[in-house]
């Protein structure tokens, strides 16, 4: 599996941290994680036997944490990471569940963020950001009627994401603060290999839409 190369992104950070000229910079550094329900929008799988499936999703799970540095009171930027987890509800307009069948997409990713804070004078502050990196992309297929009895298929692969996002945020304290967010992932087409029946399963790029709730504690 390639591997991103996160020492181009840390010295990224690391560069933003050392411009910042402030005699304590840590205190400009913060932690956040939101979680909530993924919308995976619906997708065609292209597969090596020629078949082309059109195929929807169940709503899922998303889950981040990220390690950020506020360059100033308006401009952030961020390493995040985190997973959204999406089941396969119909292909060609037929629940899977009807083949005694289940799809699980799960998808990791690693993205450098930055964040822009809209200035209010409140406990309120509203966000965007911009995103780009890249997602591991993990399918699991478990199929007790499929090729002979091959029940578990899976495999992974590695490309290039963008991401946007917009929330609002409240102060509770002058270290803690809770939000709502919105994400809009993107990515290119991923492939996967299912070696016990030489089949490569391939899709359009993939867009997925959550909503999340957020917490924010700064350093």
């Amino acid at each position: 599996m390639k591997i991103i190369n996160y020492s181009v992104i840390g010295t990224t950070l690391v560069l933003f941290i050392a411009n910042a000229g402030a005699a304590d910079w840590t205190q400009n550094l913060y932690i956040n994680a939101d979680a909530g329900s993924a919308f995976r929008q619906s997708t065609i799988i292209h597969e090596s036997f020629g078949y082309t499936e059109h195929t929807t999703y169940n709503p899922g799970i998303r889950a981040d944490v990220a390690l950020g540095y506020n360059i100033n009171d308006s401009w952030a930027v961020e390493l995040s990471t985190g997973v959204i987890w999406n089941s396969m509800d119909k292909v060609n307009g037929v629940p899977l569940s009807s083949f005694n069948e289940t799809f699980d997409t799960y998808i990791i990713p690693n993205l450098v963020n930055v964040i822009y804070k809209v200035p209010t004078k409140s406990s309120w502050t509203p966000y965007v950001g911009v995103g780009v990196g890249s997602v591991v992309s993990i399918v699991d297929i478990n199929a007790d009627n499929f090729h002979g009895g091959n029940p578990d298929l899976s495999d992974s692969d590695f490309t290039f994401a963008y991401q946007a996002e917009a929330g609002l945020k409240y102060s509770l304290t002058k270290n803690v603060s809770i939000g709502i967010d919105y994400k809009f992932l993107g990515t290119l087409a991923q492939s996967w290999y299912m070696r016990s029946f030489a089949n490569h399963l391939e899709t359009d790029a993939t867009y997925t839409h959550a909503i999340l709730v957020n917490f924010n504690w700064k350093f």
